[in-house]
């Protein structure tokens, strides 16, 4: 008979050492073996210790040299991602506790809901702020035509400058959002995206290598003329540390998570479902047979 003991609050609190972490596991496994009756109450020492509710997330400093944009723009961006930090922290506090059962079958009024929302909306915000002051503010911005990044993105839009235009395009799109360069493991190629705020447009099982925030509080106080954001973007992609982008798609091309996308059931014989092991499989999932040489015109 096998046993899955489940510890409540389980995140961790960074504080605690291994020592004490397995002396509560090694409790509350007991205190499991006794509620099944399996030992006597005699065996069982009570818990010392509780898991408490962790930080998950904890704000980094970051330094941005550039002077294209204001000491106060840079400090607002400062606070704004600390804030979703903050935020995010917090409401993985509440999803701890939030009625699960009846509370998300109204989807009109759910707090599970809301909650759940804001979790990828504050989670995102903190992801994508520290993306995008590490690939920004770098004065010496230059990259080489033997570089991974322009190899790459000459190879997949054609040209280094196809690229630039496409990149600007999205940026220019978004609303308030992100304009984003990122590895479509699928396609195995780098395509641009723009994410409104921080959840909408979101590609999946993309694994983003350059990011440039497109809200209007990153630009409009420091280029509030009609051609404001188009001087923003070209003032930010003049400063992109390449460095940290090659960096970046080196991790995304080894991370194989196109392999997901290859994962398929195999059929066990001595079912009638579809059980047993799984494998990856190269094989296209249309028959040969169902493709034809001839164009049909539509009946």
């Amino acid at each position: 008979m096998g046993f899955l003991v489940i510890v409540n609050n389980y995140r961790l609190v960074k504080s605690m050492n291994e020592k004490e972490i397995k002396n509560i596991v090694k409790e509350s496994l007991a205190l499991t073996l006794k509620t099944e009756g399996l030992v006597k109450e005699s065996t069982v020492k009570p818990a010392k210790a509780v898991i408490k509710e962790a930080v998950i997330l904890s704000s980094k400093p970051f330094v941005l040299k550039t002077e294209s944009q204001s000491n106060t723009t840079k400090e607002n961006h400062f606070q704004l991602y600390k804030s979703y930090v903050e935020s995010f922290n917090k409401i993985s506090s509440k999803l701890d506790t939030v009625d699960k059962i009846s509370d998300p079958t109204n989807t009109n009024d759910s707090e599970f809901r809301r909650l759940k929302q804001d979790e990828q909306h504050n989670l995102n915000g903190a992801k994508l702020h520290e993306l995008y002051f590490d690939n920004i503010s770098d004065l010496a911005s230059n990259i080489g035509m033997d570089s991974v990044p322009f190899m790459r993105l000459s190879r997949d839009w054609g040209s280094f400058e196809n690229w630039q235009f496409d990149f600007r395009a999205c940026g220019l799109a978004a609303r308030e959002g992100w304009a984003i360069l990122y590895w479509e493991p699928f396609k195995q190629r780098y395509l641009n995206c723009f994410v409104e705020k921080h959840s909408e447009g979101v590609p999946v099982g993309g694994i983003p290598v350059l990011v440039v925030d497109t809200w209007h509080h990153a630009w409009f106080r420091d280029y509030p003329s009609t051609e404001g954001k188009i001087n923003f973007l070209h003032a930010c992609m003049r400063e992109i540390n390449w460095n940290v982008v090659e960096a970046r798609m080196q991790i995304a091309e080894q991370s194989n998570v196109h392999q997901i996308f290859l994962v398929k059931p195999v059929a066990n014989p001595n079912t009638e479902t579809q059980r047993g092991d799984i494998r990856i499989s190269n094989v296209a999932p249309i028959d040969k047979s169902q493709v034809t040489d001839r164009i049909q015109v539509g009946k």
